[in-house]
């Protein structure tokens, strides 16, 4: 579950600026209305509401994430040990 929140506090920043410029309405020339790229989304969402403003839906994130990290080590370790009785079944015989 720690990894969960290191990913979700690394990368929530990104999701939310990509989800702004998805979801800007474009002109007739296909430019953003709203921003004109990564750099001037970073740069406008800060001024407008600081760094919060880039963990808007963290948790979502994180509910969403840390199940998923949990369940794929589980499922992980599950998947070498029987990998490995496997191997040892079949060098017995």
């Amino acid at each position: 579950m720690t990894s969960g929140v290191v990913v979700v506090m690394m990368m929530t920043p990104f999701d939310v600026v990509s989800t702004r410029l998805y979801n800007q309405g474009v002109d007739t020339a296909g430019r953003g209305l709203l921003y004109r790229g990564v750099t001037d989304c970073f740069v406008r969402t800060f001024y407008a509401e600081g760094i919060w403003g880039f963990y808007k839906g963290c948790g979502a994130s994180f509910f969403r994430l840390g199940p998923h990290t949990v369940l794929s080590l589980v499922i992980w370790d599950e998947l070498q040990a029987l990998c490995q009785r496997f191997k040892w079944t079949a060098e017995a015989n």
